[in-house]
C-alpha cells in the first residue's frame, strides 16, 4: 500500500499499544491513594492525613455535629473542624500544616478535612529579654532555670510555652515584683530548618516591700483590728500569696460584705532600689445583729426547736455575743457567749460561756448551771487545738436512785478539757473528699454528795471519698471513748449509744448498760461506735443515702449490768436504713429512716429523724 507516510511494522504496533496501556493506568489513581469520600451522618466531622498519636487529642476538641441537610450546612461543619485542626496541629507544633476542608453531595452530603501535616518544628533556642529595669541576679538565675522545659531540640508546642511564661511572671510577683507582666513572646521561626527561636519578654517593674495599712468603710470595726489580721512584717517584701492571706483573713471575719485590697499605685523606689507600698483596704461592714432559728425531729429523741441571736463586732474588735436557746422533748437549755478571736496572736480565740440547763432522759434527769472558758489556737490551716475549764452545780436523780427512793444528788464540778482537731474537708455540712478526726481529754473532779476524780477520753473520725463520679460519695466514720476514775461519775460525763447521732434504728440512748433489776439505763464507761454511708446526690437538690450503723456504750467491769464487762461485737447494736437530701444554699436537710437489724425486746420496727446537715 502506497503513502507519503511511514509504514509501521509489528513490532511498533506493539510498543504503541504497551505506551498507551501505561498512561492508562499512571492517569487512574490507584485504589489505595483514593481521595477521602468524608462522612455525612451524624458525629464528628472525619479527618485524613493527622500525624500518628495525634487523632485521640483531636478528638477530644471535636464537637458532635449532626447530619448536614444541605451541603452548605455540610460545608460549615468542615470549615468548623478544620479551624480547630489548624489551631491543634500549630499548638502541636505544625506551623506549615495545610487544611483542606471539603464538602459534597446532591441528596446526601458528605464532608470532611484533608491535612498535609508538614514538618515537625522544634525549639532551636529560647532567651529572657526585659524590658526596663532588670531584676536581681539571684531572681535572675531562678528565672532562667524556669527555661528548662523548653530545650533546644524539643518539639515546639505551644503549651510549655504559655506554661513558662505564666510561670517567669509568677516567679516575678514571688520575689517582690508585684507589678510584673509580660509581652507577647517573640517567637522567629527558620522555615527552612524547622525550627523556632523564642524570646520571652518580661516588665519586671519596681521590687516593693509592705508599708502602712490605709482603711476605708469602717463603722463599728476598730483600724487597729484589721492592722492586726495582717500576716507581714513591716518591711518585708510585697508577694501575691501574702495580699492573698490578707484578703482571706479579712472574708473569714464574718464582718463585712464586701472587701478590696490592693496596693497604692506611684510609689518610688528608695536608696536600695525598693518601694514601700502602702496597702489600700475598701471595705464595706455588714448587718451586725443576726437571727437563726432551727429545729430537728426523730421517732426516738422527739422534737425540739432553736434559737439564736447574734451580735457581732460587740467591741469593734471582731468580738461576737450569742445568745441561744432550745427547748425539746429531752432538754432545755439557755446559754450566753462572749467570742474574743486573736488574742496575742491570729487565730487564738477565748470563749467565755455561761449556761443553765434541764435534762429529763431515760438514763437521768439533771437540772444544773455552768461557767466556763476556752482558749483555742490554730496550729495550721488544718489543725486546731484547744484547752479549757469548766465549773458547774448539778442536781442529778439517775435511775438507780430513783429505784432505791432516794432523791437527787448534788455535785459540785469542776473539770478542764484539751482538745485536738484536724479538718480536712471543705464543706463541713457537706463534705466530699477528705478527713475529719477529733480527740479529746477531760480530767474532773466533783464534791457534794459524791466525791471523786475521773478522766474522760474519746475521739472521733470519719473519711470521705469521691468514687470516681462527682456525685457518689461513700463516708465512714468511728468513735471510741473511755473513762477512768471510781464509780459515781456524773450521768453527763457517762457515754450512751443509740439514736440520730449514734446508731441510727435504735431509740435514744437504748444501746446503753441497764440495771439487771430495774431495766433501767445507767450510762457506760466505754464507747465504740462505727457508720458506714453510701450517698448519690441525683440533682442540685435532690439526693439518696444508704447506711448502716453500729455501735453500743458498754460498762466493764460494773455489778448490775445486763452487758458483758468485755466489748463483745456480738453485743452491738446494728442498724441500716436509707435516706433522703434536700440540698439548700445553707447546706442539706437530712430525714432518714432506718431499722434495728439486732433487734430486741421493746425496739421499735423502725425510727424516723429529721435535722440539718449529714449524719456525719
Amino acid at each position: 500500500m502506497a503513502s507519503g507516510g511511514r509504514q509501521l511494522g509489528r513490532a511498533g504496533w506493539d510498543l504503541w499499544v504497551l505506551a498507551l496501556l501505561l498512561l492508562g493506568l499512571l492517569g487512574q489513581p490507584a485504589v489505595a491513594q483514593e481521595a477521602p469520600l468524608g462522612s455525612s451522618g451524624a458525629g464528628r466531622v472525619p479527618i485524613y492525613g493527622v500525624p500518628p498519636g495525634l487523632n485521640d487529642p483531636l478528638k477530644a476538641l471535636q464537637r458532635e455535629e449532626p447530619a448536614p441537610q444541605t451541603l452548605f450546612e455540610a460545608r460549615r461543619q468542615a470549615e468548623r473542624a478544620a479551624e480547630v485542626v489548624s489551631t491543634f496541629l500549630e499548638s502541636e507544633g505544625y506551623y506549615q500544616a495545610q487544611i483542606e476542608p471539603f464538602a459534597e453531595g446532591q441528596t446526601t452530603f458528605s464532608r470532611g478535612v484533608r491535612v498535609t501535616a508538614g514538618p515537625l518544628f522544634v525549639y532551636a533556642g529560647r532567651r529572657i529579654a526585659y524590658l526596663g529595669a532588670a531584676p536581681d541576679a539571684q531572681t535572675q538565675s531562678e528565672l532562667d532555670s524556669l527555661l528548662e522545659p523548653i530545650s533546644p531540640g524539643a518539639p515546639a508546642r505551644a503549651k510549655p510555652v504559655i506554661e513558662t511564661g505564666d510561670a517567669l511572671v509568677r516567679r516575678l510577683r514571688a520575689a517582690g515584683y508585684p507589678d510584673a507582666g509580660a509581652e507577647p513572646v517573640d517567637a522567629l521561626a527558620d522555615a527552612g530548618a524547622g525550627s523556632i527561636e523564642l524570646e520571652f519578654r518580661l516588665r519586671p517593674g519596681l521590687r516593693a516591700s509592705f508599708g502602712r495599712i490605709s482603711v476605708t468603710g469602717l463603722e463599728a470595726t476598730r483600724e487597729d483590728f484589721i492592722t492586726s489580721l495582717q500576716p507581714w512584717r513591716q518591711g518585708e517584701r510585697v508577694t501575691p500569696a501574702r495580699l492573698d492571706e490578707f484578703r482571706a483573713r479579712l472574708a473569714e471575719t464574718g464582718l463585712f460584705a464586701t472587701t478590696a485590697v490592693r496596693l497604692e499605685d506611684g510609689a518610688t523606689a528608695g536608696a536600695d532600689g525598693v518601694a514601700a507600698r502602702d496597702v489600700i483596704v475598701e471595705v464595706t461592714e455588714r448587718e451586725r445583729r443576726t437571727i437563726a432559728l432551727g429545729a430537728s425531729a426523730s421517732s426516738s429523741d422527739g422534737f425540739g426547736v432553736d434559737a439564736e441571736w447574734q451580735l457581732r463586732n460587740y467591741s469593734g474588735w471582731g468580738d461576737s455575743l450569742t445568745l441561744s436557746g432550745q427547748v425539746a422533748t429531752l432538754e432545755r437549755r439557755l446559754q450566753t457567749t462572749y467570742r474574743l478571736p486573736h488574742i496575742g496572736k491570729y487565730g487564738r480565740i477565748l470563749d467565755l460561756s455561761g449556761e443553765v440547763e434541764d435534762f429529763e432522759t431515760d438514763a437521768f434527769d439533771q437540772t444544773g448551771a455552768n461557767v466556763s472558758a476556752t482558749l483555742e489556737e490554730q496550729l495550721s490551716p488544718r489543725v486546731r487545738a484547744s484547752l479549757g475549764v469548766e465549773a458547774g452545780v448539778a442536781s442529778i436523780l439517775d435511775q438507780q436512785a430513783r429505784a432505791a427512793g432516794a432523791g437527787p444528788r448534788k455535785l459540785y464540778i469542776v473539770s478542764g478539757s484539751g482538745t485536738a482537731e484536724y479538718v480536712g474537708v471543705r464543706d463541713i455540712l457537706d463534705p466530699v473528699n477528705g478527713i475529719r478526726a477529733r480527740v479529746q481529754i477531760e480530767p474532773g473532779v466533783t464534791w457534794g454528795d459524791t466525791n471523786i476524780g475521773f478522766t474522760r477520753i474519746s475521739g472521733e473520725a470519719a473519711l470521705y471519698w469521691n468514687m470516681g463520679a462527682k456525685d457518689v460519695v461513700a463516708a465512714i466514720r468511728g468513735r471510741a471513748g473511755m473513762i477512768a476514775g471510781p464509780n459515781g461519775v456524773p450521768p453527763d460525763r457517762l457515754f450512751y449509744a443509740g439514736g440520730g447521732g449514734s446508731v441510727r434504728g435504735y431509740e435514744y440512748q437504748s444501746l446503753s448498760p441497764r440495771n439487771i433489776t430495774t431495766r433501767q439505763l445507767v450510762g457506760g464507761r466505754s464507747l465504740v461506735e462505727a457508720s458506714a454511708e453510701l450517698r448519690y446526690r441525683a440533682s442540685d437538690t435532690l439526693g439518696y443515702v444508704a447506711f448502716i450503723d453500729a455501735g453500743s456504750a458498754f460498762d466493764p467491769g460494773a455489778t448490775g449490768s445486763t452487758l458483758d464487762p468485755n466489748i463483745d461485737a456480738g453485743r452491738l447494736g446494728v442498724g441500716a436504713g436509707l435516706g433522703l437530701r434536700y440540698y439548700t444554699a445553707f447546706g442539706p436537710l437530712r430525714a432518714d429512716i432506718a431499722a434495728p437489724l439486732s433487734k430486741r425486746d421493746g425496739d421499735a420496727d423502725f425510727q424516723v429523724y429529721i435535722s440539718i446537715g449529714q449524719a456525719f
